[in-house]
């Protein structure tokens, strides 16, 4: 596949950008809990961003997608729910399985 600047708008590119800057800020800010004692495991996807938030913008909306625990940018790529992913993280009753576990791992 080769990359066509002229295929893409500016809203597209900034749009993807976004979606990419996303996943790495939440990344970070879960590693700094994890050092400070706040959270007990954490599995990272630093670097590896690009390759869940390309395939999010690539599918078409009614196929599905799988993420796991290095796959934030599936939740950005899709506009999924932040709050909802966060709830996931806690157990809560509210996450994506309604606090049966805690990671996608």
């Amino acid at each position: 596949m080769q990359f066509n600047r002229k295929q893409w708008s500016n809203e597209q590119l900034i749009d993807i950008y976004t979606k990419l800057t996303w996943p790495r800020r939440i990344e970070e800010k879960m590693l700094v809990l994890l050092r400070q004692g706040r959270i007990s495991k954490w599995f990272s996807g630093i670097g590896q961003e690009a390759i869940s938030v390309g395939v999010a913008y690539a599918l078409q909306h009614n196929e599905w997608m799988m993420p796991l625990h290095r796959n934030l940018g599936v939740f950005t790529g899709r506009n999924m729910p932040l709050r909802k992913l966060f709830m996931q993280w806690q157990g809560n009753k509210d996450g994506y399985s309604k606090g049966r576990e805690r990671s996608f791992h």
